[in-house]
């Protein structure tokens, strides 16, 4: 008997905890002015299913006031709770006719046999003053009313809310400065730019602007409060402040993919190069590509899809542009991650992205993209060699010499020549005793030459030994055909002055050919495996990291000439072992 009591005392508190009602009443201000309207505040909430509103909200005795009322009602679910919150909400206007003190009384209604009230409230008025409101403080003459578009959302669905001014003087809107939104904890804000600021008119003499437009993205599922909005007046103190609204966010629904990342919307994922027109890529060579997620939704830089990591190449931390906006349809653009790939091996190379998926709010249902993938050639050095044809060797070779070259700059506008002048014959005649004086001083001084280098030989070849092994052979021609290393530096070091990075890079490149033409012509190796060969891995590692860092900074776009500048110190580092 003991226990079946229990049980029922633990039932209806239980049924007592899940059924409960809410009413109380707020005034905006308890100190007013004649003519200076009082906005009135009252609120009932009734959470269960199992109360039942016996009669409607009484309001209390308000002749004393010239009074303008707008209510809402709004049925609210609980996700969390699983209960059934129904919220009346009486906003008045009441403008007060006398002074003195002045009370208003409860508003009463009945529920399930019982009756509630709110608590009466005092306030004093005084007279107004002879000011015109519009230069003395609009604030007491206008309000703001914040509405949501849509009550009811998913968790990341963009709502969007819209704040309107109340004013019975049309300038006061003018005094209005941009609207700030209460730091809310849950909800990510973001304000809407261009909307519609047309003043409309609406009853009692009240005048109406859209003052703010913003797109709401919840973070957490539940009955949400959303703050109130201030907005402050340019040549006054005060302050005007909106009303809360409950929001309800419903969690999204079960069956997510293992990829969703919280995109909630309508995207397409796009992969593409930045590069365009380019077909082969080279090892060790930097470039960049693109991930770009377009669409509407809570779009963000957290949604795109990042790329997977590979053996095949070296992937580093993308640079993310954000091109969205807020609108009235939530938040529309695209977003953008630039990534620098490096090719590790040669042949095809895939680069695929991470799995992608969204969930649709209109159709209810998550939608899977799947991944993205760029299909791309990577080659070597000796590929790139072997496809250019000998017209485009020569052409690249003297294009290096003259690059090295301080050549004067000419005028090309006064090198023009006209078809219809008379042959200058006394420039030519010039132009052939000028050859021919310097073709004789040629053959007199090249045949001093021949005569001096004779006398030279046989002079040694009277001192020293004759060469009778291959080491001194081949010592003899390293020192007849030197690597000239001086000339690329003092080049590369007017190219850093110069502040021009891509002579630079394309100066280092080729120093790099030069080194490695010269380590095949002697060595039959590539300038890397001489390193190996000759000092081991830990200068040959050394090689490589300088390719790379080259690789990087040559692509970057923040190069800078302090990079530069140490990249030219390892350059000197590492090719004076040749």
């Amino acid at each position: 008997m003991i226990r079946k009591n229990l049980y029922i005392l633990f039932l209806l508190a239980s049924a007592c905890s899940f059924a409960q009602v809410n009413l109380y009443s707020e005034v905006n201000t308890t100190d007013a002015k004649v003519n200076s309207p009082i906005v009135f505040t009252v609120v009932l909430e009734i959470f269960g299913e199992d109360l039942n509103m016996e009669s409607p909200v009484k309001l209390p005795d308000l002749t004393k006031f010239d009074v303008r009322i707008s209510s809402d009602q709004t049925t609210l679910i609980d996700p969390v709770k699983k209960i059934r919150m129904n919220q009346f909400v009486y906003q008045l206007l009441l403008d007060p006719k006398q002074t003195g003190n002045v009370k208003i009384g409860s508003a009463l209604v009945k529920i399930n046999g019982k009756m509630y009230k709110t608590e009466p409230i005092d306030i004093f008025v005084k007279e107004a003053e002879k000011k015109p409101l519009a230069t003395n403080n609009p604030a007491k003459s206008m309000y703001l009313q914040m509405q949501l578009e849509e009550r009811e959302v998913y968790k990341d669905e963009p709502v969007v809310a819209v704040l309107k001014a109340f004013s019975r003087n049309i300038s006061n809107f003018r005094h209005l400065e941009p609207a700030k939104f209460e730091a809310a904890r849950n909800l990510m804000i973001r304000s809407i730019a261009n909307f519609d600021e047309s003043i409309e008119d609406t009853e009692n003499d009240y005048s109406s602007q859209v003052v703010g437009m913003f797109v709401i993205v919840p973070k957490v599922a539940g009955v949400m409060d959303v703050p109130p909005v201030e907005i402050p007046f340019s040549n006054h103190k005060n302050t005007l402040v909106s009303n809360k609204v409950k929001l309800n966010v419903k969690r999204l629904p079960e069956g997510a993919p293992i990829n969703f990342h919280n995109a909630v919307g309508k995207y397409d994922v796009k992969i593409e190069m930045i590069d365009k027109g380019k077909e082969n890529f080279e090892i060790n060579k930097a470039f960049n590509i693109a991930v770009k997620v377009s669409g509407c939704g809570n779009l963000s830089p957290s949604i795109v899809p990042k790329i997977l990591p590979s053996p095949d190449y070296e992937v580093f931390e993308p640079k993310i542009i954000n091109n969205s906006t807020p609108t009235t349809k939530g938040i529309e653009g695209a977003v953008e991650a630039q990534y620098v790939i490096i090719p590790k091996k040669r042949g095809d190379l895939k680069i695929s992205t991470e799995d992608f998926s969204y969930f649709d709010p209109k159709e209810e249902k998550y939608v899977e993209v799947g991944s993205k993938v760029l299909v791309l050639n990577a080659v070597n050095a000796q590929d790139i060699a072997n496809a250019k044809t000998t017209l485009q060797k020569v052409n690249e070779y003297t294009n290096n010499v003259l690059e090295k070259v301080d050549s004067p700059v000419m005028d090309t506008k006064k090198l023009q020549v006209n078809e219809h002048n008379k042959l200058n014959w006394l420039g030519i005649f010039g132009n052939l005793l000028i050859i021919g004086f310097g073709s004789i001083l040629f053959v007199y001084f090249n045949k001093r030459r021949k005569e001096k280098k004779k006398l030279e030989s046989e002079k040694k070849n009277t001192v020293s030994a004759p060469i009778i092994n291959i080491e001194e052979t081949e010592e003899l021609l390293r020192n007849k055909d030197k690597f000239d290393l001086d000339s690329s530096i003092n080049y590369l070091t007017k190219k850093l002055s110069d502040e021009n990075p891509s002579q630079f890079f394309d100066a280092f490149e080729a120093l790099k050919s030069e080194a490695d033409k010269y380590c095949q012509r002697l060595y039959s190796l590539a300038f890397s495996e001489y390193l190996r060969s000759n000092f081991g891995l830990i200068d040959y590692e050394k090689y490589n990291q300088l390719i790379t860092k080259v690789n990087i900074e040559k692509y970057s776009p923040f190069s800078s000439k302090e990079k530069q500048t140490e990249i030219l110190n390892e350059i000197v580092e590492v090719y004076k072992l040749l």
